[in-house]
């Protein structure tokens, strides 16, 4: 009976999937004391590389941030002062770079009222004219 049971196993296959962190860890017990020293070495000179990306990348947040909000006032102070205005600007994230267009422009809504206003006139033009 042994037998049989044997035979449904395939070779070289575990019953118990592996994953990853398993073969990590296996690996990792298999070191020697040299290439266990040189593996700490390396995991805290990757550990400081993630650390100093971190701190980068929250540098440039903090930044972007500010600089977002002096573009703000800057429209804001723009809005009371100018009729029309574009501001095109470009900002580094800390996940890449952000592009912020803000545009205020009278002119064409003042085109808009014109032509309106013009479509208005020629209309009651013509209803006199029609009218006489």
């Amino acid at each position: 009976m042994d037998d049989q049971n044997e035979d449904l196993i395939p070779p070289k296959q575990s019953l118990f999937p592996v994953n990853a962190e398993d073969i990590v860890d296996n690996a990792l017990q298999s070191l020697d004391e040299q290439q266990a020293k040189e593996v700490t070495k390396k995991a805290a000179d990757e550990v400081v590389r993630i650390a100093v990306e971190k701190r980068k990348a929250e540098y440039r947040s903090d930044r972007a941030q500010e600089e977002m909000r002096n573009l703000i006032n800057n429209a804001n102070l723009l809005d009371e002062k100018v009729g029309d205005y574009r501001i095109n600007s470009t900002f580094e994230t800390a996940t890449g770079t952000t592009s912020v267009e803000i545009k205020k422009s009278r002119t064409n809504f003042n085109l808009i009222i014109v032509a309106v206003v013009l479509l208005l006139l020629l209309t009651v033009g013509l209803v006199v004219v029609m009218k006489s």
